[in-house]
């Protein structure tokens, strides 16, 4: 994989005498390798370690000094989850700037993530470009968020009313659409109403990604 040489300055201080030291995490040995190869092709960054579990890139941060980390939110079913990974970094490393890196882009789950301490979040269908801009941003001292996200993510999420977190609820209790229009006595329409109205808050695209994203869901409405 090859991507273009980034030439531009990344911060002020910074260069192959005084690199920003990054370490990267992601379960896919192709992405991982691409990210790998083009970071150490900036002359600001010191790739200090690429990682495919969070057991060995926990075990590097507590012998090397890292700056920022870049971890993939959605690892191997036997490992973290991403959204305890970076409540468990943030807790021990508490000056690590945590830059999470995924497909999945959810409204819902960056809220999560930046709410347990992540400083950005990295889209994967974003221009290898992008990720020298990110990484200054989140050493700035400044949340990274796609452009195409800015929008949506750093206004607070419009809460559930009380009949569309009921039907949330439901659902994710097993329920059809059906029974729940039979246990509140509403029709079918209004249900499917309130779910679809739910799903747009929430910024789920159907019924796979609420499953999947059960727990952050059933979260967010408890702080909401």
């Amino acid at each position: 994989m090859t991507f273009p040489t980034y030439r531009g300055p990344l911060l002020a201080g910074k260069g192959p005498r005084n690199p920003v030291r990054v370490a990267l995490l992601d379960d896919h040995e192709f992405i991982l390798k691409g990210l790998t190869s083009h970071l150490r092709q900036v002359a600001s960054v010191s790739v200090v370690g690429s990682h495919s579990c969070s057991r060995s890139l926990r075990a590097m941060l507590a012998e090397t000094p890292v700056d920022v980390v870049l971890i993939d939110y959605s690892l191997a079913s036997d490992d973290m989850d991403g959204v305890a990974l970076v409540k468990t970094l943030r807790a021990r490393y508490p000056n690590l700037r945590i830059l999470v890196v995924s497909g999945f882009c959810q409204s819902v789950t960056v809220n999560m993530l930046l709410r347990e301490g992540a400083n950005g979040f990295f889209a994967k269908n974003q221009g290898a470009a992008d990720m020298v801009d990110a990484i200054a941003k989140v050493m700035g001292g400044e949340i990274y968020l796609p452009p195409f996200m800015m929008t949506a993510t750093a206004k607070p999420q419009s809460p559930l009313s009380p009949r569309e977190w009921e039907v949330i609820r439901c659902f994710l209790d097993g329920m059809s659409v059906s029974q729940i229009a039979a246990k509140f006595n509403r029709s079918l329409k209004t249900i499917s109403t309130q779910k679809s109205t739910a799903y747009k808050k929430l910024g789920i695209r159907g019924d796979a990604e609420l499953f999947k994203m059960r727990e952050q869901v059933l979260q967010s409405q408890e702080v909401a």
